[in-house]
């Protein structure tokens, strides 16, 4: 018997397995897949992510971006600049198999399982049927992404939206020429993207919309557009899971994290902070609930998960405002004197309302 079982082990399930092996626990790690393998998402982390990491990430780190180009919708740019890192750019398999490795060295349990038939909850215990195998856990921590299978098990009524994107990798010959860049006068309601990495860039299109239809044509058409290639590789469309101010755990012993539990900011999209910090406080949930049996890891977490649906809260804010009025917010964005604050704050790694906060 485990004493947590994690099921998800991208960054929010091994962020939560870190926590555990820390103090001691025996920690089942579960994934349908082996690592390294391919991940669709953009891989940029913001500096209060990175910053996050309780390891060094800096290894896995293809570029650091000190400024980022914003294309408006009257196709006229400016540019948002830092002297700190603005954003880290990584591919999420090379991170993924860096924090693997890393709980791994802990002492966790990994085993690779291609379906879950059945988790069954009782008053002492997780019981997980995968195939032939079973296993049993006091706590499972569901970090198994946008399309959870734990929240099909153990979530009563929909709290979750789904936003929708489409990436591809370009293979350019001088990925540094390029500035970081959201592009808004392609799509409503969204933005294209380029990532600049290491020997390519990474490029992508993001909608708040989850009824858009993304194609790969579209993707094409901005390739050749910007870097004169319609070589593409890796072309994949995925979900990304918003609506975590309104999770709550239905289950004292399984506890959902990351887009599993809507904890991607409807804005940009970005998911990795929200995923680490989600997966660390759902771990700590259960380590003070195990050694006080005072309050059940559901009320802590509860209590936990309130700094960052918050912060969720703000960006849902955000995100309302931004995309009904594009055109006026980016033209106040515009100014020096407005974009250098959220800047500075961002790049020191301060949440949404710490930087509105601060004069």
């Amino acid at each position: 018997m485990f004493d947590v079982a994690v099921i998800g082990a991208g960054p929010s399930g091994t962020a939560a397995a870190f926590v555990l092996l820390e103090k001691g626990l025996k920690v089942l790690l579960l994934d349908k897949y082996e690592f390294p393998r391919k991940k669709a998402c953009a891989g940029g982390i913001t500096p209060r992510g990175y910053h996050l990491f309780p390891y060094d990430i800096s290894s896995v780190v293809k570029k650091k971006c000190c400024a980022v180009n914003i294309v408006g919708q009257n196709r006229r740019s400016f540019l948002i600049k830092d002297q700190n890192t603005i954003c880290y750019m990584t591919k999420r398999e090379d991170l993924d198999l860096f924090s693997l490795n890393k709980v791994m060295e802990k002492g966790v349990k990994f085993k690779v399982i291609k379906e879950i038939r059945s988790i069954c909850e009782t008053p002492r215990f997780v019981e997980i049927s995968a195939g032939k195998d079973s296993f049993i856990a006091s706590y499972l921590i569901g970090a198994d992404g946008a399309n959870s299978i734990v929240r099909r098990f153990f979530t009563r009524q929909r709290f979750w939206k789904k936003q929708v994107a489409i990436e591809a990798n370009v293979q350019i010959g001088r990925p540094d020429d390029y500035f970081m860049e959201f592009d808004f006068s392609k799509i409503r309601n969204g933005y294209f993207w380029i990532f600049p990495k290491d020997d390519h860039v990474n490029i992508g299109i993001y909608s708040i919309d989850s009824n858009t239809k993304f194609q790969a044509r579209q993707l094409v058409e901005y390739a050749v557009q910007k870097f004169s290639s319609q070589k593409l590789e890796a072309v994949k469309g995925y979900p990304i899971c918003t609506g975590g101010v309104c999770y709550k755990p239905d289950s004292s012993r399984v506890l959902l994290a990351g887009d599993a539990a809507g904890m991607a900011e409807p804005l940009l999209g970005e998911g990795i902070y929200f995923a680490v910090k989600s997966g660390q406080d759902a771990a700590l949930a259960i380590l003070e609930s195990m050694e006080t049996f005072q309050y059940s890891a559901r009320e802590l977490y509860l209590e936990k998960l309130k700094q960052v649906q918050s912060d969720l809260r703000l960006y849902q804010a955000a995100s309302s405002i931004f995309y009904r009025f594009p055109r006026i917010s980016l033209k106040l964005l515009s100014f020096p004197f407005i974009h250098q604050h959220f800047t500075t704050g961002y790049a020191a790694g301060r949440s949404l309302r710490g930087i509105l906060s601060c004069h």
